[in-house]
């Protein structure tokens, strides 16, 4: 039988209330095997893993007796739990995976020491608690009273619908508020989540960028001052403007018709397709395609 499974089952059942608890199990010490300290510190019983909560006193106590051993080197040892205590909190569980539908039931630990000279290794690999189907259906039903002792305290309105007034997601159970101490890279996570300052990633590089940036922008614009002068000093004065409107403007011929066409250089350019295509169509006696039809000859019809 698991030990924490059996300890935290009650604890739900109690509705949070640590008084409650059998108080026998209250002054048993726990032996537990650490299963890994980073990011967060998780301790095992041998069939289920639950993370241990260190209050700031056990830190500086286990610190001060054993000054050659660091917490995070705790890694797969032993360590005895002398003094602990356990509480219920809401959390977020799709961030806390140590939980379940928004509630945590935690390890406090007090007070605790190494076991250097007694290696253990679980009899079998150990698994998270809540993901056990007979402790989730536990908290369903820590949570199901809590929505029928909801309901059964909020008012009717006066409508005929019979609509309940009342708050469906209240708990109804003593939420812990003890102070922990966060270890490892829970740690580092907690006082970003505390600080909630965004960093800007890119360190030296981004700064050098950031200058380069600086210095090219007043080359560039300096650039472009000197071509818009450059520009500026050779544009075509009056005279200029003058002859350019002149040359705009061809020359205007007759056509065969006797109207005047469009510009030279597009004039002469039809000057030479027509005869080109009137010559062609002499040649091969072939009446003009979409044009006037000619002029009969002397004596024909």
């Amino acid at each position: 039988m698991s030990a924490f499974k059996t300890l935290f089952t009650e604890m739900v059942n109690a509705n949070g209330d640590s008084s409650k608890l059998n108080k026998d199990l209250q002054k048993q010490m726990l032996k537990v095997f650490v299963k890994e300290t980073q990011p967060y510190f998780l301790v095992s019983d041998s069939y289920f893993y639950v993370p241990a909560y260190f209050t700031k006193s056990a830190i500086e106590e286990f610190e001060k007796k054993f000054p050659n051993v660091k917490v995070n080197d705790l890694n797969e040892k032993v360590i005895l739990i002398s003094n602990w205590s356990l509480e219920l909190k809401k959390v977020n569980s799709t961030a806390v995976f140590t939980s379940y539908a928004g509630l945590e039931v935690r390890l406090i630990v007090h007070s605790f020491k190494p076991q250097v000279g007694e290696p253990i290794h679980p009899t079998r690999w150990p698994t998270n608690l809540y993901r056990d189907n007979e402790f989730k259906n536990t908290i369903q039903a820590l949570r199901h009273r809590a929505v029928v002792d909801s309901l059964s305290k909020a008012a009717v309105s006066d409508d005929k619908s019979g609509v309940v007034v009342g708050k469906s997601d209240d708990w109804n159970f003593k939420e812990g508020n003890t102070a922990v101490v966060a270890l490892g890279g829970a740690k580092k996570a907690a006082a970003a989540v505390a600080s909630g300052a965004a960093k800007v990633k890119g360190g030296a590089g981004a700064k050098r960028g950031a200058k380069a940036a600086a210095k090219a922008a007043p080359v560039k614009k300096a650039t472009t001052t000197k071509t818009v002068e450059k520009v500026l000093k050779f544009t075509p004065g009056k005279k200029a403007a003058d002859k350019g409107k002149k040359s705009a403007t061809a020359k205007k011929t007759a056509s065969p018709a006797g109207k005047k066409s469009a510009a030279g250089t597009t004039d002469q350019m039809t000057m030479q397709s027509l005869k080109k295509f009137l010559k062609h169509h002499k040649d091969t006696k072939k009446p003009v395609s979409g044009g006037k039809r000619s002029a009969p000859k002397k004596g024909g019809k």
